[in-house]
């Protein structure tokens, strides 16, 4: 079952340079724990509806392929889809991104780019960060994050996807442009609380 969660405002936005999001609903996976096959073909992922499978012929409609034999790579069926740092080498693909960080259509640390091998994962952790975007059954495009377990290296096979969150609105509208990584829906709340509680304070 995905579950959906809407807050009302968000601080972490001014520190990475990003749009807040806090006025859209949040739809959460359930704690998925699916193990990312050390293989080249690896894991096929349908956000939307959830599917998972190992190859694309048995997931329709995949948005996200992610794995690999001597690294961690991730694919989509086409675009600039995936999120890596200004910091990170050119030649990187995905990175991992800093907890509280928003993936969003503008960002100044950060870029949209097809997709490759991961940078930076941290390992023997189950806090990785991945931001994506894709587009719907309805041609909609929305804007997510992965959350991974990496064990003691990224091609262990205890590598997984733990979970993921996307926006449910456009990335066309403003409460759309924008998701912050946060692992959970009660961690999204709490953030969202302290934002609104600290602009009243400012009044």
């Amino acid at each position: 079952m995905i579950h959906r969660s809407t807050g009302l405002a968000v601080a972490f936005a001014a520190l990475f340079g990003a749009v807040p999001l806090c006025q859209a609903a949040i739809v959460y996976s359930p704690l998925l724990n699916l193990s990312i096959p050390v293989t080249s073909p690896g894991l096929y992922l349908n956000i939307q509806t959830g599917a998972s499978g190992t190859s694309a012929a048995a997931v329709p409609g995949w948005d996200i392929n992610v794995g690999g034999t001597s690294s961690l790579n991730f694919a989509s069926p086409g675009g600039y889809n995936f999120v890596r740092l200004n910091s990170a080498p050119g030649t990187a693909g995905p990175s991992n991104l800093p907890f509280g960080f928003c993936p969003s259509v503008f960002m100044p640390t950060a870029s949209w780019i097809a997709g490759g091998a991961a940078d930076g994962l941290t390992l023997n952790s189950a806090q990785n960060y991945i931001g994506f975007q894709f587009m719907d059954s309805s041609s909609v495009t929305h804007i997510g994050y992965l959350v991974l377990s990496i064990g003691s290296s990224v091609t262990g096979a205890d590598r997984k996807i733990v979970s993921y969150g996307y926006n449910s609105e456009s990335i066309t509208t403003p409460g759309g442009s924008s998701i912050l990584c946060f692992p959970s829906p009660g961690a999204l709340a709490l953030a969202c609380q302290a934002g609104l509680l600290s602009k009243r304070r400012r009044r």
